[in-house]
């Protein structure tokens, strides 16, 4: 504590010398601000920070945090943002973009097929067996699962070898299960889940595209048929195999949920980043949204699963604050996912980092110290939010212990300190709750957007760390999703009641891979 007090009077010190650019005692100062050679304006002294007790500032950033998250305004957002979603439907290329998923599962579907889940860190084989809904388990089971890890080395393989790769540990994962039903001495279907971009071409086919994240493979195949490819590769190690089906991440997990509800319409991801998929009438796209799809689609083709790719939108929609600002200019890609940015696990950290930051320059906490390892963007795991807005002990007492040594604080945070960081911790985690429930509620309102006589129920599948693991967020985002669609009821439909669930998936990507190969066999 004595080294905490000396080092806030020299930073008190040095607001005192702010005309002298040095820095007595080996400690960093700001610089003056000095005057160029050429100039003729007087020598200018940067204003002293007026510094504030710290629960005004903890008032302050609350109130900006909470007030977009009533119910009338949400109301007004999620109209602002189903009339982005309608433009989109019509035109671009970059978002609502239709998958050739056309057909969701009848919960009938019967038989075992090889998932395959290709992601930035892992490539999991699964073998998955389908035996209708009717089973305790939602008629879906993995009797069998490898997971392999992707290292440097796998990224920077060249096409031919990282697909040999990808043939191997498909041909591995058969070999351990042999005494499995897995088909003999013919034609193995599979599944895939591609987390990565692809022109898709058909429900089993698509052109690679730059696969980014540190992949090479792409290099020499760019336009060629990914599911081509793959095949190419098994054949090679004497495996006869057949791509039945190629999915994304958020068309997958809709296909999973629905295989065991068939009110299911609606799939959200929601982890480290966030995205949406949602089943709606093929008339509500434009033509030039299906490409040159071949025309015997479209004869089958009354709904289809369309990716939406909602994090790209709520720009001038979804209201910020100096916070979200700051990191929305230091960003790589500025504008580019207005409601990512401030909803998945990736952004809520870095947004606390940015408010203690201010914190500790204004307000003194941390007796006017930044952590050094919170210096830098990024440092923040939201993990440690969550930790916070779990802690049930008096005066946080658990995860005090946790941001000193996290931190690197000379003794504990104070009984403000903490209070303070709980506060907008939560503030922020429900903004990001509040937020999400109003993309989902303007995405529903594009299934319902005139009543519907009698009681109406819908599923969203819902899959990733910050929905299924963040301590009260599903809840949160199932509670506002609820008030939105009371605020909308019409006050004459008393009888009429709209219902919203959203359900939490286990494994759904590699369940909903299988689930897309059944869907392919039937049809």
């Amino acid at each position: 504590m004595p080294l905490e007090i000396f080092q806030s009077i020299l930073r008190q010190l040095d607001r005192l010398l702010v005309y002298f650019n040095i820095r007595p005692f080996g400690l960093l100062f700001p610089k003056s601000v000095t005057r160029s050679f050429n100039s003729t304006n007087h020598h200018v002294v940067p204003p002293t920070p007026i510094m504030r007790p710290l629960h005004e500032f903890q008032r302050e950033a609350l109130a900006l945090f909470t007030e977009p998250c009533n119910i009338q305004r949400m109301s007004y957002m999620s109209s602002c943002l189903r009339r982005e979603y309608v433009k989109k439907l019509k035109s671009g290329t970059e978002c609502m973009l239709p998958s050739f998923c056309h057909t969701l599962p009848t919960g009938q579907e019967q038989g075992t097929y090889i998932a395959l889940d290709m992601g930035g860190s892992t490539f999991r084989v699964a073998l998955v067996e389908l035996s209708t809904r009717s089973g305790d388990d939602g008629g879906m089971k993995i009797k069998h699962m490898t997971v392999n890890k992707i290292n440097e080395h796998i990224r920077r393989l060249p096409a031919k070898a990282f697909f040999a790769w990808m043939a191997e540990k498909i041909q591995d994962m058969l070999h351990q299960c042999r005494d499995s039903q897995t088909p003999q001495d013919e034609t193995i279907a599979i599944g895939l889940a591609w987390s990565f971009p692809i022109e898709q071409t058909s429900h089993q086919g698509g052109t690679v595209q730059p696969m980014g994240k540190g992949f090479r493979a792409h290099e020499d195949v760019i336009g060629q048929d990914l599911g081509n490819l793959i095949e190419i590769a098994c054949r090679e190690r004497g495996l006869d195999v057949r791509v039945n089906a190629i999915v994304n991440d958020s068309s997958a997990t809709l296909l999973s949920q629905a295989y065991k509800d068939p009110a299911t319409t609606m799939a959200l991801i929601l982890g480290t980043g966030t995205n949406a998929a949602v089943y709606l009438p093929v008339k509500d796209l434009s033509d030039d949204k299906f490409g040159m799809r071949d025309h015997s689609w479209f004869e089958q083709a009354d709904k289809v699963i369309i990716n939406t790719e909602v994090s790209m939108f709520g720009k001038g929609i979804l209201p910020k604050t100096r916070w979200d600002e700051e990191l929305n200019r230091a960003h790589s890609a500025p504008n580019f996912q207005p409601l990512e940015y401030m909803t998945t696990g990736r952004y809520l950290g870095e947004i606390l980092r940015l408010v203690i930051a201010e914190a500790v320059e204004s307000n003194q906490m941390f007796s006017g110290l930044m952590p050094e390892v919170l210096r830098d963007r990024y440092t923040l795991d939201t993990a440690i939010l969550a930790a916070i807005e779990e802690d049930t002990t008096m005066g946080c007492i658990s995860s005090s212990e946790r941001i000193q040594k996290e931190f690197g604080l000379f003794s504990l945070p104070t009984t403000a300190e903490m209070a303070f960081l709980r506060t907008i911790i939560e503030a922020i985690s429900h903004r990001a709750a509040a937020y999400m429930a109003t993309a989902i509620h303007a995405l529903w309102s594009l299934e319902h957007g005139s009543p519907v006589e009698g009681p109406s129920k819908t599923s969203v599948a819902a899959n990733g760390s910050v929905v299924l693991m963040y301590p009260g967020f599903r809840t949160r985002c199932q509670k506002y999703v609820a008030e939105l669609i009371a605020a909308g009821q019409p006050s004459t439909s008393s009888g009429c009641k709209h219902e919203l669930v959203i359900e939490p998936t286990n494994e759904a990507t590699i369940l909903g891979v299988a689930v897309a190969v059944a869907i392919a066999d039937a049809t």
